[in-house]
């Protein structure tokens, strides 16, 4: 909105200005030399600024939109990478569940009793008298 409101008031500025200076001017263009009124140099010079500001935002945008295609392609390569990967592990997890059956529905062994500590020097915690 405020973009708008700056060129609206630009626009009426450049058309009081070519408006209130309407005389013959001469110009001179390399090797051409003619005489045209002012109101039109200022269209002219006004019009080609405006071209060459579409121009180089057309070429923005264009670049902005490139680089957001090839983003997007390479966010679809590593997302088909990531489902390719999940079906991997997914694959070695069944894998490993269908080797080790007996391990998943086998009894727990029986629990080891801990041996006494013998006093001595394998065992430096222990209390010498």
């Amino acid at each position: 909105m405020l973009f708008m409101i700056l060129t609206a008031i630009i626009a009426v500025l450049v058309a009081v200005l070519a408006l209130q200076n309407s005389m013959m001017v001469d110009l001179t263009l390399f090797m051409w030399s003619f005489r045209l009124n002012l109101v039109l140099v200022v269209l002219i010079s006004v019009i080609c600024g405006f071209l060459i500001a579409m121009v180089w935002g057309i070429k923005v945008k264009t670049q902005s939109l490139w680089k957001q295609r090839k983003l997007n392609e390479q966010i679809a390569l590593l997302e088909d990478d990531k489902r390719i990967l999940r079906e991997k592990i997914e694959k070695m997890l069944k894998e490993q569940n269908d080797a080790n059956p007996a391990d998943i529905t086998a009894t727990p062994a029986p629990a080891v009793t801990p041996a006494t500590p013998v006093p001595g020097p394998a065992n430096p915690t222990a209390k010498k008298f």
